[in-house]
């Protein structure tokens, strides 16, 4: 990564490409030095990564029951995850003029969208971790008369946990772009919208400073949040 942020700060100073369409490194890190105390460019990260956090652990209140349905019934399975399958091969931004026309062009349109788009990920790598449950766990919470909760919470939890975790982590990883997408073109608030704005009033700097702020937001999550829990997954498994 180091190696890239070097060739770039060289190919802007050897104006290989002019700077009002690719800024130099330096320029880009100190003006979202800048940006970073500007209020209304934190409040649209803000509200970017909010609509982004909700939509998945929308998701995920929705995938969880029916993805452990169609792991543990096979029934269920063979009905239901086709029509998922059917869903999901849709292109993800063909349904969003539809989303706008039912919730409007705001918020709710961009939550129920990264919902959407989470929602799949999450749903087949939690289905194939309930498969992955070896019966004999199973049968050994029947030998003890293990209730329906103590069954959940001491055998398909743990087992599914770590497939949990990577839905989750691919959501978050796609829905990014898709929020983007998403508030350029329904004009939602958020930082998406500010480096779109930024690209049209011959600001690029501003626009390489937003796409930076993302960036800098989406590996944090990645290696802090989903870093502990793999972390914690490990544990469990020593």
């Amino acid at each position: 990564m180091v190696t890239f942020f070097i060739a770039w700060e060289g190919i802007s100073r050897a104006h290989l490409i002019p700077a009002e369409k690719m800024p130099a490194f330096s320029t880009v890190v100190a003006t979202l030095t800048v940006c970073a105390s500007n209020w209304e460019f934190l409040y649209r990260v803000f509200q970017s990564f909010f609509n982004l956090s909700l939509g998945i652990f929308l998701a995920l209140f929705i995938a969880m029951p029916l993805a452990l349905c169609a792991g543990l019934r096979n029934k269920f399975d063979v009905t239901f995850t086709p029509m998922i399958m059917i869903v999901g091969a849709l292109p993800d931004l063909a349904i969003l003029p539809v989303l706008v026309i039912w919730f409007g062009p705001g918020n709710m349109a961009a939550i129920v969208m990264a919902s959407v788009c989470a929602f799949f990920p999450v749903y087949f790598t939690v289905r194939e971790g309930t498969k992955d449950i070896p019966q004999d766990y199973f049968n050994v919470a029947t030998v003890f008369r293990s209730g329906k909760i103590d069954t959940f919470r001491k055998v398909v939890f743990p087992a599914i946990f770590p497939y949990m975790v990577t839905g989750l982590r691919l959501s978050f990883d796609f829905v990014w772009e898709v929020i983007l997408a998403i508030e350029i073109i329904a004009r939602v608030t958020g930082i998406g919208t500010f480096i779109d704005a930024s690209v049209n009033q011959g600001t690029i700097e501003y626009a390489f400073a937003g796409i930076m702020a993302v960036g800098a937001i989406a590996l944090s999550v990645d290696r802090v949040a989903f870093g502990l829990l793999e972390g914690r997954i490990r544990r469990w498994k020593e």
